[in-house]
C-alpha cells in the first residue's frame, strides 16, 4: 500500500497527516485551520445564499407574476393598489364581489404552484446528497475525494439557475428549478462532509458555529440582495447569484487544497452494498432519532417560510404591496441574523466545553415553538419582526449543535460522506413534504385564516421534534 501523501507545506505541525492513505488531513490550528475556514466561510455563504433567494424571493415573485397575468389579464383595473385592496378585504369597487373571487383563485394557484415547484425540487435533491457522499468518499483524485464535486456542482449549478430566468412557465421554472437544486446539493454534500474529513472532535462544534455563521449569514444575506435587486432589475437579479456560486465554489477548491486521494484503498464496488449502504447509519437507534427529530423540524421551519411573501401580501394586518414585501420579507430575515450569530458561537463553544448536544437541540427547538405563538395571535408586521429576531437565538443553537450531534453518533466515521448525505435526506425530506402541506392548508381554508393554520402546523412540529431527541443515549 502507497505512504501518504507529502504535504506541499513539508510537514507542518499544524496539519495531522492521515493515517490511512487517500484521505484527508486534520488541521490542529494555525494558517491551514484559517485557511479553510475563511475558504469554507466563503463557500457555504454563497451557496447559501440560493437557497434563501430563490425560494423565498426569486421564484414567488416568478411564479406569482405568471399566475396574475393568468387570472387579472381580463382586468386592467387590477394595479397594485387595487391587489392590496383586494388581499386586505378593503376594495369597495362595483365589482367588488367578481373581483374578490378572482382574488381567492388566483391565491390558491399562486400558492398551489409554489408548493408545487418546492415540493418537487426538494424531492429530488434528496437523492443527490447522500449519492454524491457516497461516491465522492470513494473518489480517486489528485485534488482530493471532495473538490471535484464541489467545483462541479457549483459551477453546472449556476448554469441551470441562467436557465431558471429565462422560464416562462411554472413547468419550465419547476423543470429547471429542480436540475439546479440538484445540482447545488451536489456541492452542498461534500463541501459540508469536509468538516469531518478535516476537523478534530474536540473542535467540532466550534468550527460547525463558525462555518454556520458564513452560511447562513450568507442565506440571510442572499434574501435581501435578491429583494432589493427585484424591485430594481426584475428577473436579472439571477445573474448576481450565478456570478457568487461559481466564485464560492472556485475559492474553497483553490483556497482549501486536499491532499490526493489516489492512493485511497477500496474495497470492490458493489450495486448491494452501495444501496444497502444508506440503511446502515439508520439501524442505528441514536442516528435514527437525530434523524427524525431533523425532518421534523425542518418539516416545521419550511412551513413557515414557504409562504413567507404571500404571509406579507395576504395575512398580516395591514397588508403590504408586493413591492413592500419584497422590501420587508428580506429585512425579516435579516433580523434573524444577529441573534443566530451571537448562538451558533456561544452555544457551539459551550457545547464542546461541557461535552453536551442534547439539551441545546432541544432548548433551542422549544425556543421556536413558542416564537411562533406570535404570529398565530398578533399577525402584525411587528409580531413578525419579533418572532424572527428572537428566533435567530433557536436556529442559531440547534443549526450548530445538531449538525455536531449528527457527527458524534455516526456509527461508521469512515463513510462520513454517506451517513452525512443520509442525514440531510432528513432535512429535504422536511423542506420537500412542508410546502405540499402548506399548499394544501392555504388552498383548503379560503382567506388569512388559511396561514393562520399553517402556522400551527409548524407549532405542533416542533414540538414532536423537540421530544424525538430525548430517547438518544450515546450522547449526553
Amino acid at each position: 500500500m502507497s505512504a501518504p501523501v507529502t504535504p506541499p507545506t513539508g510537514g507542518s505541525p499544524d496539519i495531522e497527516e492521515p493515517s490511512r492513505p487517500g484521505t484527508s488531513m486534520k488541521y490542529l490550528g494555525g494558517r491551514p485551520y484559517r485557511h479553510y475556514l475563511i475558504a469554507y466561510i466563503i463557500a457555504g455563504a454563497f451557496l447559501f445564499m440560493n437557497y434563501s433567494a430563490l425560494p423565498s424571493i426569486l421564484l414567488p415573485n416568478q411564479i406569482q407574476t405568471i399566475e396574475f397575468q393568468h387570472f387579472f389579464s381580463a382586468y386592467p383595473q387590477v394595479t397594485a393598489e387595487v391587489l392590496q385592496q383586494l388581499s386586505g378585504g378593503t376594495y369597495t369597487g362595483a365589482d367588488a364581489a367578481e373581483l374578490t373571487e378572482v382574488y381567492h383563485q388566483y391565491n390558491a394557484a399562486r400558492a398551489a404552484s409554489m408548493s408545487l415547484v418546492a415540493s418537487i425540487g426538494t424531492f429530488f435533491t434528496m437523492f443527490a446528497q447522500p449519492i454524491v457522499g457516497v461516491v465522492s468518499d470513494r473518489w480517486r483524485s489528485r485534488w482530493g475525494r471532495r473538490s471535484f464535486w464541489i467545483a462541479f456542482g457549483g459551477f453546472a449549478g449556476a448554469i441551470m439557475m441562467i436557465a431558471m430566468r429565462f422560464s416562462t412557465t411554472v413547468g419550465m421554472i419547476a423543470v429547471t428549478w429542480v436540475i439546479a437544486q440538484i445540482l447545488l446539493n451536489v456541492m452542498q454534500a461534500p463541501l459540508t462532509t469536509t468538516v469531518a474529513d478535516r476537523i478534530k472532535e474536540d473542535k467540532l462544534a466550534t468550527v460547525s458555529a463558525i462555518a454556520g455563521m458564513g452560511t447562513m449569514g450568507g442565506a440571510m444575506l442572499g434574501s435581501i440582495i435578491a429583494g432589493n435587486a427585484f424591485n430594481a432589475i426584475g428577473l436579472d437579479a439571477y445573474y448576481i447569484f450565478v456570478v457568487l456560486t461559481v466564485f464560492g465554489a472556485a475559492v474553497f477548491v483553490l483556497m482549501a487544497k486536499d491532499r490526493s486521494s489516489l492512493d485511497l484503498a477500496l474495497p470492490p464496488f458493489s450495486w448491494k452494498d452501495f444501496l444497502i449502504g444508506f440503511t446502515v447509519a439508520l439501524r442505528d437507534a441514536d442516528y435514527r432519532w437525530v434523524w427524525l427529530a431533523r425532518f421534523i423540524f425542518f418539516l416545521g421551519a419550511t412551513l413557515t417560510t414557504t409562504f413567507s411573501l404571500f404571509v406579507l401580501q395576504s395575512y398580516i394586518q395591514p397588508t403590504l404591496t408586493r413591492a413592500e414585501a419584497n422590501t420587508y420579507a428580506p429585512l425579516l430575515s435579516l433580523c434573524t441574523l444577529p441573534g443566530m450569530l451571537i448562538s451558533m458561537i456561544v452555544s457551539g463553544k459551550l457545547s464542546d466545553r461541557i461535552g453536551k448536544r442534547k439539551i441545546f437541540v432541544i432548548g433551542s427547538t422549544v425556543a421556536a415553538m413558542g416564537l411562533l405563538l406570535l404570529p398565530i395571535f398578533w399577525p402584525t408586521l411587528p409580531s413578525l419582526f419579533i418572532q424572527t429576531t428572537l428566533n435567530g437565538f433557536a436556529l442559531g443553537a440547534f443549526m450548530t449543535v445538531d449538525q455536531a450531534l449528527f457527527i458524534d453518533v455516526l456509527p461508521d466515521k469512515d463513510a462520513a460522506g454517506r451517513d452525512l448525505g443520509v442525514a440531510n435526506v432528513a432535512t429535504n425530506i422536511g423542506q420537500t413534504l412542508a410546502p405540499v402541506l402548506a399548499g394544501v392548508i392555504v388552498a383548503q381554508i379560503v382567506g388569512p385564516a388559511g396561514y393562520r393554520a399553517v402556522y400551527i402546523a409548524a407549532f405542533i412540529c416542533m414540538l414532536i421534534a423537540a421530544l424525538a431527541i430525548v430517547p438518544v443515549r450515546k450522547v449526553r
